[in-house]
């Protein structure tokens, strides 16, 4: 805890030069982990990833889920995410890396992020669906860089409302990813 004036207090009892800069702006914006984590938790990930200058990214170990996704035609790696900052609950159009791949391959995607309301599940999850992919890669590490915040999370009444607006969402992060120069 402390600002600029306690870090040159302390530092200055043990010698160390300090010398405190401006913060920089992008926009109009401050580039601060508070101002990061905030439109992070807001949604505002376009905004957030301008600060940070690259996508923000979740990295995890890819684990089995409870198998809806693949019922539903829509497999996807599901990743804990542990004591990380959980971004707005809502989907995302990302890429994917697979950490384990020797030629770096990012695979675009769509990710949900939430407590699955419509299976009445409670804990946050990240679940991304990556287009036309079909590997077997539990216990892999991957990177999931969100890129597009496309909508909030919604609870629907039946699985077949889900698909119809899982279709509509894969087909706008395409569109957001096809144009995504990042």
């Amino acid at each position: 805890e402390g600002d600029a004036n306690v870090l040159k207090e302390l530092c200055k009892s043990l010698g160390i030069t300090v010398e405190i800069v401006k913060i920089k702006r992008i926009e109009n914006e401050n580039i601060s982990s508070t101002n990061i984590r905030n439109l992070l938790k807001s949604g505002k990930i376009e905004a957030a990833n301008n600060l940070l200058g690259s996508s923000h990214l979740i990295r995890g170990i890819v684990e089995k889920g409870d198998q809806r996704g693949r019922n539903l035609n829509f497999p996807t790696a599901n990743i804990k995410f542990g004591d990380l900052i959980i971004p707005r609950f809502g989907v995302y159009a990302s890429r994917v890396k697979i950490l384990e791949d020797p030629g770096g391959n990012l695979y675009d995607g769509a990710t949900s992020i939430g407590t699955r309301p419509t299976f009445g599940d409670n804990k946050p999850n990240l679940e991304v669906y990556i287009f036309d992919f079909n590997r077997d890669i539990y216990g892999m590490e991957i990177d999931v860089e969100l890129n597009h915040f496309i909508r909030p999370e919604l609870s629907f009444n039946d699985t077949d409302t889900l698909v119809e607006q899982m279709k509509k969402d894969c087909l706008e992060a395409k569109t957001l990813l096809s144009n995504f120069k990042g």
